[in-house]
């Protein structure tokens, strides 16, 4: 999953949100991070696979932060978050690139705006699916069905 960590925040860097934020954050920022700025997270990962091919399905949360008196701020950055699919930018329905995974899809799962000690915290989770296209998820595949083919 590293790739994944890797791919995200590579997107992130080249995305127009990456202006509009002091930084992006794996897990959890710093205690003096500046405001506003978004931190992401693996929530599940889940193998799936058929016959013939090998999935992960995992959820990837993002949370927005922001400490203006106002939503105004934290709602620009959740359309940017959200981004325009047209322009490739955002993260609805971008195709990650990864080493040895296709992104079959990348879609916005569900989203809630909290505030909290005066704090702003968009919370955003996407459910991410990629099909593993390495060598090694169709070996094992191969051998599994020889070994059940041969019960």
């Amino acid at each position: 999953m590293n790739d994944l960590f890797k791919s995200i925040y590579a997107h992130y860097a080249a995305d127009p949100l990456a202006a509009a934020l002091t930084d992006l954050y794996f897990t959890e920022a710093p205690p003096n991070a500046v405001f506003p700025y978004a931190v992401f997270s693996l929530v599940t990962d889940m193998a799936n696979w058929t016959f013939t091919e090998s999935f992960e399905n995992c959820l990837v949360q993002f949370n927005i932060f922001s400490d203006t008196s106002s939503a105004t701020e934290i709602g620009e950055l959740f359309v940017l978050l959200k981004g325009d699919v047209a322009a490739g930018e955002g993260f609805d329905f971008f195709e990650l690139v990864l080493d040895n995974f296709d992104t079959v899809s990348m879609e916005r799962e569900m989203s809630n705006l909290v505030r909290v000690e005066k704090v702003w915290q968009y919370n955003v989770t996407y459910r991410c699916v990629l099909q593993y296209s390495g060598e090694v998820a169709h070996n094992v595949i191969n051998k599994f069905l020889y070994n059940l083919m041969s019960i």
